[in-house]
């Protein structure tokens, strides 16, 4: 299940903000050589969540996190142009109505190995069939992934990564790649071949919160 929870409301669902943090400290962790204070102080939470940001959640049978990424409209403060500026060509700023930006995806990872490669796979393709339709629905024609080195080998290693458009930048002990995918059936192929029958409408949990504290849920 997709879960969508706008960042205004997510006073309302703490222990789905502590596991979707939960994650990013344990991907935080397995960067080889990143300094312990780094980990502490930037690993969880950053700047660009205190914007609001849509949270994207997939969660699993037990409605426990299992992916989790954020997202931001280029019109306003992004990853990209405060950490990519000057690797960008001639100088390029990404701001438009038309394009958004997600970042901090991280995954949850499972102990048997092959459990965990269906796992990913599910979980991958769901966020992945999501943000094609909320950028549908918005009326966007480009999405600006903003991924780690690793969620990017991830999505390589499945044929999503979309198309690289900037050289890699060393953030916080970590190397970072901005990738660009248009909306449409072409994004939408390989994250829904990944999630197969996993895939559904996102569901707002802020409207669903406040259908419940009108007594109509």
């Amino acid at each position: 299940m997709i879960a969508l929870l706008p960042g205004e409301s997510r006073a309302l669902f703490p222990r789905l903000m502590d596991e979707m943090y939960g994650l990013r400290l344990a991907a935080a962790r397995a960067h080889a050589g990143r300094p312990s204070e780094a980990v502490h102080r930037f690993a969880v939470i950053d700047y660009f969540d205190s914007l609001d940001p849509l949270y994207v959640l997939a969660l699993d049978e037990m409605e426990c996190v299992a992916g989790a990424l954020r997202l931001l409209p280029t019109a306003g403060a992004t990853m990209l142009n405060a950490a990519f500026a000057g690797a960008l060509p001639d100088g390029l700023r990404v701001e438009s109505p038309l394009i958004w930006e997600a970042s901090r995806l991280t995954l949850r990872a499972a102990g048997d190995a092959r459990a965990a490669e269906a796992a990913i796979d599910r979980t991958i393709g769901q966020l992945g069939v999501a943000l094609n339709a909320i950028a549908e629905t918005a009326a966007l024609t480009h999405m600006i992934g903003v991924f780690d080195a690793s969620m990017h080998r991830v999505l390589s290693h499945r044929g999503c990564a979309g198309e690289t458009f900037a050289p890699p930048m060393r953030i916080d002990g970590a190397d970072m790649f901005a990738v660009l995918y248009e909306v449409g059936a072409a994004m939408n192929a390989p994250f829904k071949s990944l999630a197969g029958a996993a895939t559904a409408p996102p569901i707002n949990l802020a409207d669903l919160e406040r259908l419940r504290q009108m007594g109509c849920w």
